[in-house]
């Protein structure tokens, strides 16, 4: 078991017919219950800054006439009205998470939202592309924002990210669970001699292209990875020899890295 999970009704494992249960991550309480006190605030404070906006407008109606309705009544009706759709979006925000959660099983994950429960079979995901940011503030690390998109076999679009708690942990047991057979295909497929695209790198037999550049194998030296950055060195280059992509546009990175390392046998990571 990833953790201890406590699957809702409708989540159940035998009701979603996936196999056993072995996860699951609702969405945080700061995404749930923090939209929902955002909600209240917002709703709260534009009715306190309408009411005396109308309070302000009395009395200088009082002293000196119609003449100042629009100066009194106008900044603090545009700014309720700023704080009245910001509250509408707090609650249409906690609406969408309150019963949102992923649930892991053995031979797929689902996730539900407002929408209904939608089911993926790690069978039928195509391609997963992760993209993990560390964020610094003055050179002091402040959090690690985690996205992650997979399509499946009829090219759907699924997005998850740290809205859930602990995505990051949910993510690698989705890609264990995907791997061998996304693996199994890519490698039947370069043996075949076929062309293996990566979002920007493609391999074959006969090198790797990367971005707009070419390099048979013999001409590699390494392929590497480092903050976030894919990297080919050729052998006997200079300092700006090789090409590089950015790690967060590549589908199936491990797929790619193990194809290097197992099938090309450079050392690839």
């Amino acid at each position: 078991m990833l953790n201890n999970p406590q699957f809702p009704e409708a989540l159940n494992p035998m009701a979603v017919g996936m196999g056993a249960g072995k996860g699951y991550y609702p969405v945080r309480k700061a995404n749930r219950s923090g939209s929902l006190v955002l909600f209240f605030l917002c709703l709260g404070g534009a009715v306190v800054v309408f009411l005396y906006g109308l309070y302000a407008t009395y009395q200088g109606y009082q002293l000196h006439g119609p003449a100042t309705v629009a100066a009194n009544l106008g900044t603090p009706a545009i700014i309720a009205i700023i704080l009245f759709g910001l509250g509408l979006l707090a609650g249409f925000g906690a609406y969408n998470n309150w019963n949102k959660g992923l649930a892991l099983y053995e031979h797929g994950f689902a996730v539900r939202d407002r929408k209904g429960i939608r089911p993926w079979r790690y069978d039928e995901i195509v391609s997963l592309t992760a993209a993990v940011t560390r964020h610094y503030t003055n050179g002091v690390y402040t959090g690690t924002t985690h996205v992650y998109t997979l399509y499946n076999r009829q090219n759907e679009r699924l997005v998850l990210n740290d809205a859930f708690g602990k995505i990051d942990e949910a993510e690698k047991f989705i890609e264990q669970s995907i791997f061998p057979g996304l693996y199994g295909r890519a490698a039947d497929q370069y043996n075949a001699g076929q062309v293996l695209t990566f979002g920007p790198v493609a391999v074959s037999k006969g090198g790797i292209l990367i971005g707009k550049k070419t390099y048979p194998w013999t001409e590699v030296k390494e392929v590497s990875i480092h903050q976030g950055i894919l990297k080919v060195s050729k052998k006997d280059g200079g300092w700006f020899s090789g090409a590089s992509a950015a790690a967060a546009a590549i589908p199936n990175l491990r797929v790619l890295l193990t194809i290097i390392n197992q099938v090309v046998g450079l050392k690839a990571g």
